[in-house]
């Protein structure tokens, strides 16, 4: 058995899988996220662990943990744990979702953009990892001059296991202090915001081997000392490769968190608007487009409408209020940017909205005008990728959202495209299959996704509807334009 562990915005999962992919048991635990500030959001490390030894319990009272052949890790990229010289957590650690930098970020663009595409092959946001450690080394000077060591989340987890101090090729990527071309950090990128280059890990390939499970990490978490543990990646990279994609044009939507709509291409594509990363298959990158509302929203909304957060039965309750209601929900319009935006604009300065209800709308307008905006969001995502040359096919559909039937048909319907639910696609899934490549279990990494990725029936989308949510598409866009801003005004306060 395989046992993969993915860090999630929301929860920490772990599962464990068979030589031939079979998902023999998994477990989970939730995270917390701190928000002091409207576009902060902040989690503690120690409750990543927390969770860790939680998930671990509750899977070792389901299987026999000291039968897992190996291991590897996986979480989302950018956010980055900033440990002092004894190994101490010295702040908490600004999430993929934090907005803060938005300063930063354009500073960087202003002063540096052409230097950042030709050696980072992409341009700053909020998001990346230098902009936010850009932001401490002027708004906390004295936290950044205490770092010995950046690990990033699956990274600093994983070394609770082995004591390693390694990253990945991709995670290092999603720094943009990476000389991607060369795979090695770049000093110049690094003295552009005054990091020491010296505190940055080792970086290895996602399968490499990272360590063995030292004794007192075998005591404490349930397992077996000397399991080896295979370094890992992010977790978007890994659940696109373990959704089935292996070959350039391969197009994987994520309904997690975040929204993420990706496709495998042959090369980086070196676009300012079309972030790419290189792959899990070596040799080949992917392009994304990422919104950064999902199923965060559709939590927000479930709390807001139910008074609950959306598991399965508020998933059902959710889609049965919303399956009543004619596609463009009756006039009634939303906009995700409830954490600012990524794709395609790159503003934190936008904000989410209804527009256009009236005292006829209720609840299930309310929810199919959410699940409409999320995929309009996508399609306004993925036109600088279209634009870039890039084809979008059929697409394989992952993510917690993706347990929303009336949801995916919204997605397939807006998008145009065909999709199909992996019968396993998420991260844990994808790091357990990474943990089996990297102890040989298969040849490579386009074999294990041949020999155990399968499934569910294809969701095609209907023409009828397609065509309502091309008009109604272009008034969605018209309607954000028109809000920027005012939304701007709001943001600033």
């Amino acid at each position: 058995m395989f046992l993969g562990i993915d860090l999630g915005l929301g929860s920490l999962k772990a599962s464990l899988v068979d030589g031939v992919g079979a998902l023999m048991a998994d477990a989970s635990c939730g995270v917390a996220t701190q928000n002091p500030a409207p576009e902060r959001a902040e989690q503690q490390p120690a409750d990543w662990e927390r969770a860790m030894v939680e998930a671990l319990r509750t899977l070792g009272e389901r299987a026999d943990l000291s039968k897992v052949e190996a291991i590897s890790f996986t979480a989302g990229t950018h956010s980055s744990v900033l440990l002092g010289a004894d190994g101490v957590v010295l702040r908490p650690v600004i999430m993929w979702s934090d907005q803060r930098a938005g300063a930063e970020a354009e500073e960087l663009n202003r002063r540096i953009q052409d230097r950042l595409m030709a050696i980072g092959h992409n341009r700053a946001a909020p998001t990346w990892s230098i902009a936010p450690l850009y932001w401490i080394r002027r708004n906390e000077p004295q936290i950044a001059e205490r770092v010995r060591t950046v690990l990033f989340a699956k990274d600093w987890l994983r070394a609770r296991l082995t004591g390693d101090r390694l990253t990945d090729r991709i995670d290092a990527q999603g720094t943009l202090m990476l000389d991607v071309d060369r795979l090695q950090w770049s000093q110049e990128l690094c003295d552009a915001i005054g990091w020491n280059i010296d505190t940055l890990p080792e970086i290895r390939d996602p399968t490499d081997l990272a360590g063995h499970v030292l004794p007192d990490a075998a005591r404490r978490y349930g397992l077996r000392a000397g399991t080896p543990v295979h370094v890992g990646t992010c977790d978007t990279a890994a659940e696109v490769w373990s959704a089935g994609a292996v070959r350039p044009g391969d197009t994987v939507v994520k309904l997690a968190s975040a929204g993420v709509v990706n496709v495998v291409c042959e090369r980086p594509t070196r676009a300012p608007d079309v972030p790419s990363k290189g792959f899990v298959v070596p040799g080949l990158s992917y392009a994304l487009g990422a919104i950064n509302s999902c199923a965060s929203g559709h939590k927000w909304l479930s709390e807001l409408l139910l008074g609950r957060s959306a598991d399965g039965e508020a998933f059902s309750g959710l889609d049965t209020l919303a399956d009543r209601i004619a596609p463009g929900s009756d006039g009634l319009l939303f906009h995700p940017y409830l954490l600012g935006e990524r794709a395609p604009y790159w503003d934190p300065g936008l904000r989410a909205s209804f527009v256009g209800m009236t005292i006829t709308h209720g609840r299930g307008h309310a929810v199919r005008a959410f699940y409409e905006g999320i995929a309009f969001a996508l399609r306004d995502a993925a036109r600088p990728m279209r634009a870039t040359g890039l084809t979008l096919g059929p697409a394989a559909l992952i993510g917690g959202g993706a347990k929303s039937d009336l949801w995916a048909q919204v997605i397939a319907d807006v998008l145009g495209l065909p999709l199909r639910r992996p019968v396993h696609g998420d991260a844990s899934y994808g790091a357990a299959l990474i943990a089996a490549v990297g102890a040989g279990a298969f040849a490579n990494e386009s074999e294990a996704i041949g020999r155990c990725v399968t499934f569910g029936p294809e969701i095609p989308p209907d023409p009828e509807r397609a065509a309502i949510y091309d008009r109604l598409f272009d008034r969605y866009r018209r309607v954000k334009d028109l809000l920027t801003e005012i939304n701007h005004e709001i943001s600033a306060g």
